[in-house]
């Protein structure tokens, strides 16, 4: 692995090991380096998207929290590729390996902006032949890779994510009380997630009590996966009312859901058991990507935000 890139990672692992998963945070790292080690195209792509994202945010452009599959993993969060921390939220790592196959689409979501700064980068690299076959679509081929060797990047540019500069140096707000009851009073006026009406009367009726809380809503504000709300609502205010599966590490793994099967890393850690998983009929939810995006609602309506943003 790159030197530089390997100083940064270590870096930022020393901010956050310390916590109180700090054990398993050493035991996810030391797992994740191993692979990424394991095959050169793979530490490559790394160091490739962690100098895009850096020099994404060192042009003043946000980078967005974290989009799809990549929240997953905790190596991609200490080279700065995005926000999510995944032992913090329990995302198991096997889902990121299974999307980070060769041949596959990384997607990273960027503010106004940040498609020609993503191209600066892209250009003139030695290490990989990159070819733009479409606008915001990379085509990169790994010279050094074995079986990693080929991924297309996608850059996503996303306006709203010009309304948070103060992220790209002090990072993103952590939920406190008061954004919290912003979100209980269903006032999310600018919130980018929870600004419908249904979603206010959600809020209100739910009363979220924590980040938690905010995630899974958000999660089941999808088609299909909204006719669960009644069920996990009814759970929610009568916690009484929520059924045991028989089995205590299931009832662990779901007990953030209220007892119901709502996201794939639940279904994930629930196989690795060799627990049953129920026939739906609605899609499981990426958790990682709606932490993400929760993340961003939460940043919207923190207080400090405007008041910061006049300085």
């Amino acid at each position: 692995m790159n030197k530089q890139l390997y100083q940064r990672i270590s870096r930022a692992l020393s901010h956050i090991k310390a916590d109180e998963n700090g054990a398993e945070t050493l035991r996810r790292y030391n797992r994740e380096m191993e692979w990424f080690d394991a095959d050169p195209g793979r530490a490559d792509c790394l160091h490739l998207l962690s100098d895009l994202c850096a020099h994404v945010r060192h042009n003043g452009i946000v980078l967005s929290p974290g989009y799809g599959f990549l929240t997953n993993s905790l190596v991609m969060k200490l080279a700065g590729i995005h926000a999510v921390n995944p032992v913090e939220w329990d995302l198991p790592y096997d889902r990121f390996i299974q999307s980070f196959q060769p041949g596959c689409t990384i997607p990273v979501e960027v503010g106004t902006g940040g498609l020609e700064a993503a191209r600066e980068v892209l250009q003139g690299r030695d290490g990989e032949f990159i070819i733009e076959n479409e606008p915001g679509i990379f085509d990169v081929t790994f010279l050094d890779g074995e079986e990693f060797n080929l991924a297309r990047i996608k850059i996503i540019t996303y306006a709203e994510l010009d309304r948070f500069p103060r992220t790209i140096k002090e990072g993103w707000q952590p939920l406190d009380e008061a954004t919290l009851r912003h979100f209980g009073r269903g006032t999310t006026d600018g919130s980018i997630w929870f600004e419908t009406d249904r979603t206010r009367e959600w809020l209100t009726e739910f009363g979220p009590e924590s980040m938690s809380d905010l995630v899974l809503l958000r999660a089941l504000y999808y088609p299909k996966r909204i006719a669960l709300y009644p069920e996990t609502l009814r759970r929610k205010l009568n916690p009484d009312s929520i059924p045991s599966t028989g089995d205590a590490r299931a009832d662990r793994i779901l007990r953030d859901t209220y007892g119901i099967l709502v996201y794939q890393s639940q279904a994930r850690q629930l196989k690795d058991l060799g627990l049953p998983i129920p026939n739906l009929d609605y899609d499981l939810a990426l958790k990682g990507h709606e932490v993400a995006r929760t993340m961003m609602a939460v940043e919207a309506l923190y207080p400090g935000r405007l008041k910061t943003s006049l300085r």
